[in-house]
C-alpha cells in the first residue's frame, strides 16, 4: 500500500466541514483578489471544505448581514477572513453562529455554545 493510499483509505466516508471565505472590496481596496487567493488558501490548509467567497455588493448596507445569510444559507461551520477589519473588528457577531477563522493573525474565534441553564427550583 502505498502512502498516498493509506492517506486515502483514512478520509474515506470523512466529511469536511464547509467554509464560505469573506473579503469586502471597501476594506481589502486593491489587495481584495489577495487577500481572496490568502483566505481560500487559508481554509483549506485548516481542513475546511472551501465551497464559496462572499463579496458583498459596495451598496449593501450590512455586509457582514449579507454575509451571514449566504453562510446559513448554506449550512457553513466557518467563515474565514483575512483579518478582522472585514467584520468590523466584531468577531462576535459571526460567532453566535459560525466559527470564525482569520488569516492575519491566524486565529481562531469559536462559535459560541448556547445551551440551556436548568432550573433548579431554588429561589
Amino acid at each position: 500500500m502505498t502512502n498516498n493510499q493509506v492517506a486515502e483509505s483514512h478520509t474515506e466516508g470523512f466529511d469536511a466541514p464547509k467554509a464560505v471565505g469573506f473579503v469586502r472590496g471597501d476594506v481589502s481596496g486593491l489587495a481584495a483578489p489577495r487577500h481572496a487567493n490568502a483566505v481560500a488558501q487559508h481554509a483549506r490548509l485548516l481542513g475546511y471544505q472551501y465551497v464559496y467567497t462572499v463579496r458583498p455588493p459596495q451598496d449593501t448596507s450590512d455586509p457582514i448581514g449579507y454575509a451571514l445569510g449566504i453562510a446559513a444559507g448554506l449550512g457553513m461551520a466557518a467563515i474565514v477572513v483575512y483579518d478582522l477589519a472585514q467584520v468590523d473588528d466584531q468577531p462576535a457577531r459571526v460567532c453566535e453562529d459560525f466559527d470564525l477563522e482569520t488569516v492575519c493573525p491566524a486565529t481562531t474565534w469559536a462559535r459560541v455554545a448556547c445551551r440551556a441553564i436548568p432550573e433548579t427550583g431554588a429561589a
